[in-house]
Formats: C-alpha cells, structure tokens, sequence
C-alpha cells in the first residue's frame, strides 16, 4: 500500500530474508480462484483455498506483503477498527457479538499458525491501553463493557500500576488485553506465503493485475505478460490500487500513519514486553523489539508520499511522552498506506457473479485480514454465507478527493477533542 516515494529501508525488511523474487506470470493459466493483492488477506485467502483444495492463483503488483501488512505496527487482537459500542448501535448487540466472534477467529488463527511453524515471530504477549488524562471511571466501564458483552478478558490497572509498567507522568489508568500479543509482520507474511505454496497455491509477484473482464461463464484477469481464467476473482488489493473494481475501489481511502524503530534502548522507560498504546482518538502505539530497540508508531493522515522529516518527527512524539530519552537515534522510519471504509469495518462480501472482496481493514487488520481470508476460504471453497454478516457495512462512496479533506479534518478534529480531553479532566493523579 505505498506508492514510489515510500521508503523501503524498514526494521522489518532489514530483518528478514525474502528470498529470490518470484516469478512474474507470463502466459495464461487457468484456476478456481485468482486472488488479486498478496497482502495479509490475499494471503490467507489463498492458503484457506489451497488446503480446500482448490486451485488458486495469487497475483502481487509488487512483493509480498509490499503495503502496509509487511509495515504495519505488528499488534494482534481481537475487534475491529470501529469501537464494538458503534457497531452494536448500528447492527444490535447479538449481531456486534457475532462479528466480535469473527474477528476473534482472526486473532487465533494467526496465533495458532505462528505456534505450529515458528514461534519466534511473536515478540510479547499482552496489550495495555494507556489514557493522559485521570478518569478511573471511564477505563473501568469500558473494561466492564467489554467482558460483559463480549466476553473479552480485560484488566484495569491504576495510576500506580499503569506507571509500574511504563514510566512517563503522561499516562494514569489503563486496560489490558492478555489475549493480544505483537509479532513481527513480515516474517509472518513470508511464512503464510510459504505455507500457501506447499499447500498447492501459485504466486506470481511483479505481476499487477491490468483488467478483469468476464468471458463467458469465467473471468478473466490480465496482468503485462499473461493471464488467469477463473471462475471465481477474490480482491484484496491497497487502497491505491482503485480501478480493477469500481464498487470497493469507490468506497475505499488511503490513510497513512508512521513507523519509527530507534537503536537500541538502555533507558528504564518501558518496563513490559506487552505492546502499548494511548486511547487518544489520534494516538501513539509502540511495543519493544529484538535489542531493546523501541518500535513507535502514531499520526493520521491522508497525505501519500513520506514527509521528508519523518524521522524527527516520530522522535519528538517520543520525547514528549518519555524526556528520559533524550535524543535517541532513530535507525529506522517510514510511513505505510491504510485503506478505510467510512464507517471503519471491512468491506467483504460478493457479487453474487464469482467476484469477492476482502480489503479496507483500516488500523486493525492483523486479526481482520485473517479473519476476511477464512471468509473467503469458506464461501469458495464450502459455500458457506457466514461472510454475509458484513452485509451492513457494504461498500459506499468514500467522497473522492472531498473524502480524502473530510478524514484530514476529521483527524485535526480528533486531536483537539484529545486536548480539549486532557485539559478538562486534568493532571491531578
């Protein structure tokens, strides 16, 4: 999900061996399904499909996991990117706890592939959501909320415990999730990719799909060199990538946020291994990684090119929340591309003519895109309609270019709500 200005110097690309590239398609193929995007989705899609036995194709524009699942933050959890309080106001609580389920099934899946094959690739355990402001209160009913309606093992911590666990006068409560756990996302890319080949999956990278156009009782999808007939096309393609289908291209947009990784730390700031973010509508997430190094991620924006002074950027979100820090180096940074549907749940659903979607998993997608690859699994491989859940949160125009104005000033709006917050609840803990 990045265009040429992204770079690709990342933590997790130095920390990784691809391997040779893949090759591109040339000639034409035939399969029961092509899947468009061999991001985490397309992946998982295609591995499900493969263990059903199916013949699958999977083209990728560039590489594996290129976009934002082979950049992303690496936390794993339960939920999706709209608060379950929104969702059970728009579909009624039994639906809401039916989709938590869903989601639920995402977070084991990629736990139980990550124990079966390599366990390395997950670096903590454990999730703690951090307020800057004194309101016990709140965290507590949110806490309480979450284990009464969706069952989800929840704990609230104090001021002294929060700050027991990270040292910065910045944070009072908070919750923790000990379902959640944080990996590394690359290497788990890679490794259902590679799961999904021995499974009987075909992988063409550096071969972007051009056009899909129905012939006969099959489609056909075309890339610079070849082509796949299949009777089923699954799209999982980046918020960039708008044109192959007009539907999801139309109700999809990119919106950015930053990754940083410092050098190693020796500074006592953070004192737990779990990944941590505050519960600002706009905040920071960041989590320790292999050498002590500090992995932070944060900021909102629809802007698609990376700024020129990132990297001193993400260091001052850290020293405002940690001045202990000093002047850390910052060995590595870089921005990625996530695609949001309006009302921030994921688009997954079919035509009913052999196309499928599963894409716009906004800021929550470690969990979602296994979740939408199961999905699709299903109803190709079983003729299962449990996808149909999503059938609320279909695809709508996002606004275009207005919509792209419309998430920036909604991300502006957002951070003076978190200010307007902190002042009025104050600093006195």
């Amino acid at each position: 999900m990045i265009d040429a200005n992204y770079s690709e110097r990342t933590w997790y690309e130095a920390t990784v061996d691809r391997g040779p590239l893949r090759a591109a398609l040339t000639g034409r193929i035939e399969a029961e399904a092509c899947v468009i995007g061999a991001g985490l989705a397309g992946l998982t899609t295609a591995l499900e499909l493969a263990r059903r036995g199916k013949s699958v194709v999977l083209l990728e524009a560039k590489r594996i996991a290129w976009g934002a699942s082979g950049r992303n933050g690496g936390f794993v959890s339960n939920g999706f990117a709209e608060g379950m309080g929104n969702v059970a106001k728009r579909v009624g609580l039994p639906a809401a706890q039916a989709l938590y389920e869903l989601s639920r099934h995402g977070t084991e899946f990629v736990r139980r592939e990550i124990a079966e094959t390599d366990p390395s690739i997950r670096m903590g355990d454990g999730w703690q959501g951090c307020i800057r402001y004194s309101n016990a209160a709140e965290k507590q009913a949110a806490v309480a909320e979450m284990t009464r309606d969706y069952g989800q093992p929840m704990e609230f911590f104090d001021v002294a415990e929060t700050r027991a666990r990270v040292n910065t006068r910045r944070y009072f409560q908070s919750s923790y999730d000990p379902t959640a756990f944080h990996m590394h996302p690359l290497r788990y890319a890679l490794m259902i990719a590679g799961k999904a080949e021995a499974a009987g999956a075909r992988i063409y990278e550096n071969s972007p799909a051009l056009s899909v156009e129905k012939q006969g009782a099959v489609w056909s999808v075309h890339t610079a060199a070849g082509e796949v007939r299949a009777a089923n096309v699954v799209y999982c393609v980046s918020s960039l990538d708008r044109s192959l289908h007009q539907p999801t291209g139309r109700a999809v947009l990119p919106v950015a946020t930053y990754v940083a990784v410092t050098e190693p730390l020796t500074q006592d700031v953070i004192r737990t291994r779990s990944a941590i973010s505050d519960t600002r509508r706009a905040g920071n997430y960041y989590r320790l990684v292999d050498e002590g190094r500090l992995l932070w991620g944060g900021a909102i924006t629809t802007r698609v090119s990376e700024p020129s002074h990132l990297a001193e950027r993400m260091k001052g979100d850290m020293v405002s929340v940690f001045p202990e820090l000093g002047n850390p180096k910052i060995d590595y940074a870089w921005a990625g591309l996530m695609g949001y549907a309006r009302h921030f749940m994921p688009l997954i659903g079919s035509d009913g003519q052999g196309q499928w979607w599963a894409t716009a998993f906004g800021g929550h997608g470690m969990n979602t895109t296994a979740m939408g690859g199961i999905l699709m699994g299903r109803a190709i491989g079983a003729k299962d309609d449990e996808y149909r859940r999503f059938a609320p949160y279909a695809p709508q125009w996002a606004g275009g270019p207005f919509g792209r104005v419309g998430v920036q000033a909604g991300y502006w709006y957002m951070q003076l709500k978190d200010v307007i917050d902190e002042r009025r609840y104050g600093k006195a803990a």
